[in-house]
């Protein structure tokens, strides 16, 4: 038998990160060993950094342990970081490296230099991101001269390829993020007493826009007064959250309840998701409201949300603009038919991303990139 085909991975922060690239990131891994290929996971953490999601033992996991993944790196720390991704990468002699996010490709494939390791630049957010980030131009521009330098990049969804230059668009695949199918979703909104719930989950952050959500919602709550808002996740803007409830005097019709171990179980006990999100990569929240049955409403422009929420058939696309938003939540609350229609094209919209599909793609790519050794 011969030498199995060596992956090494490399993401910037995996200590207790409970985030999407983590999670996925760890997925991946997983499988690939159980699908016969060795498999190294190099990180910026602490040496005795522990993982969110569970790690295959199997997994190699080298931990740079020079400052920390939080805080911006002196460029003496960046140089000692260079050298020791160089050094640990080498040792571990991979067929294959893949980077998970821009800047973390970046950091191995010029640690790298001089070596004929094919890389892999695993990009997990929109192109539109710039669009809404200080010196997004700028930064842009940068992550376009990193990606230049993969063999392959990798994207969520197709309708990103045309947002990159067009002499990067032959080097990049799509592969989107499994969907664990359920046998008996919740269909919420059939029940003989649906739920009376808004959900929102996701980070409390600009990103997922939460504030416009409930500033919406401020404007159609006294209509309603047997409805809830509830967001489910924790963040930075916990507090900007806290301040606009109270200014708004919809603070006992608001639920903040953080993080929790078990998303599902409120999926399935609400009749709307709302999901304000300025950009996405692949929409995790959003495709797991789908599995359960559950529509959801969310903004036209939101790259990532906008291919998979179809207007009028899995749910409601609105401009973004409070009252536009308002008025789709109200829409959403007075059609009790429309709901339990959409909520049954939302669990046919992501059937397509099986999880034994995604991972035979993943591999696929692996082999097909992965430099070939003499016998």
């Amino acid at each position: 038998m011969g030498r199995p085909t060596s992956i090494l991975f490399v993401c910037r922060n995996f200590h207790r990160m409970a985030g999407g690239v983590e999670r996925m990131a760890t997925l991946i891994m997983n499988q690939m060993v159980q699908r016969g290929f060795r498999v190294g996971l190099i990180t910026w953490d602490a040496a005795d950094a522990q993982a969110h999601f569970p790690l295959n033992p199997s997994v190699e996991w080298m931990k740079l342990d020079l400052g920390t993944p939080e805080t911006r790196a002196s460029w003496i720390m960046r140089v000692r970081r260079q050298i020791a991704l160089r050094r640990l990468s080498k040792n571990f002699d991979p067929d294959l490296i893949i980077g998970f996010q821009v800047g973390t490709f970046l950091a191995v494939r010029t640690a790298m230099i001089g070596t004929e390791v094919p890389m892999i630049a695993a990009e997990r957010n929109a192109p539109d991101l710039f669009d809404f980030v200080s010196g997004g131009e700028k930064l842009r521009r940068r992550a376009e001269y990193a990606l230049h330098l993969a063999d392959r990049i990798t994207v969520q969804l197709d309708s990103y390829h045309n947002k990159y230059p067009e002499r990067l668009q032959s080097r990049i695949v799509t592969i989107p993020n499994p969907v664990l199918l359920l046998d008996n979703p919740a269909y919420p909104n059939e029940r003989a007493a649906p739920p009376r719930r808004i959900l929102n989950v996701g980070r409390l952050s600009y990103q997922k826009n939460q504030t416009l959500l409930i500033r919406a919602f401020a404007r159609i709550a006294a209509c309603y007064p047997d409805w809830v808002l509830t967001l489910v996740g924790e963040g930075e803007d916990r507090g900007k959250i806290e301040s606009l409830l109270a200014d708004r005097g919809i603070a006992d019709r608001v639920e903040l309840v953080g993080a929790v171990a078990d998303v599902d179980e409120w999926y399935r006990q609400s009749s709307v998701f709302a999901f304000p999100s300025l950009w996405e990569g692949f929409p995790n929240a959003l495709v797991e409201a789908f599995r359960q049955g559950l529509p959801a409403i969310g903004l036209e422009r939101s790259a990532g949300v906008n291919e998979l929420l179809r207007n009028n058939e899995n749910g409601i696309l609105v401009p973004d603009d409070e009252s536009s938003l308002a008025a789709g939540l109200q829409a959403m609350i007075d059609d009790s038919a429309f709901r339990r229609r959409a909520g049954r094209m939302a669990v046919a919209a992501v059937q397509c991303y099986d999880p034994v599909t995604i991972f035979n793609q993943w591999a696929d790519l692996f082999t097909a990139t992965a430099r070939k050794r003499p016998s």
